[in-house]
């Protein structure tokens, strides 16, 4: 006698199994008999559920070679992980335990043999449209500061350019030169009156 229980998803009626995740159970086997049993292996596949006989996904097949004396019982494990091409349909999902007696006659006993519902695993955080909101926030952001700018400079070209104006005489400070070599402005030039007189001068001595 086999019993199975799903620990990840948990429950056995109207099982809805997550597409690209792992699927656990637990399949207990008793031994009614005197003899001793020997659990050997068990193996699952998915199949078309219209035809059983169809098999969409085979998984590994796990060898226990485990030994169940009269009147026991022993419990072994399986997991497989459904194709993410499933998701979003109905599957027949198929365990079948093989095991053998002492004389060595072979047994195969169907634990599991029903249509199940293969869901999109919703994680609960979508990592991709969160990454996809963070882009669009930068990008208004990058906007907004390139209109900014835009009109920032376009304000700035209005205003008046600045006037350099040379160095006033004022303020500078004429102490540290000596006064021969100081020129004042205007001591170099003459005044036309005076050059005319010297013109004047020149001629007569001539």
């Amino acid at each position: 006698d086999t019993t199975i229980l799903f620990t990840k998803p948990p429950g056995t009626s109207n099982l809805e199994l997550p597409a690209g995740q792992i699927t656990e159970f637990l399949v207990g086997f008793t031994n009614k008999g005197d003899q001793e049993m020997i659990v050997e292996s068990m193996e699952a596949s998915l199949r078309y559920p219209m035809d059983f006989t169809f098999h969409l996904q085979n998984f590994s097949a796990i060898n226990y070679v485990k030994s169940v004396k009269g009147k026991q019982q022993a419990t072994v494990a399986y997991s497989f992980i459904p194709a993410d091409a499933f998701a979003g349909r109905p599957i027949g999902l198929t365990i079948n335990l093989h095991y053998r007696d002492a004389a060595g006659q072979f047994f195969i006993d169907p634990v599991f043999n029903e249509t199940v519902q293969i869901v999109e695993f919703d994680e609960g955080f979508d990592t991709e449209t969160f990454f996809m909101y963070v882009c669009i926030a930068g990008l208004a952001v990058l906007s907004l500061f390139l209109v900014f700018n835009y009109l920032s400079g376009k304000k700035g070209g209005s205003r008046p350019k600045p006037v350099e104006t040379g160095t006033n005489g004022s303020d500078v400070d004429f102490e540290w030169i000596p006064k021969t070599n100081l020129r004042t402005p205007g001591s170099g030039k003459t005044s036309p009156r005076q050059r005319k007189s010297k013109n004047n001068a020149g001629t007569d001595s001539d």
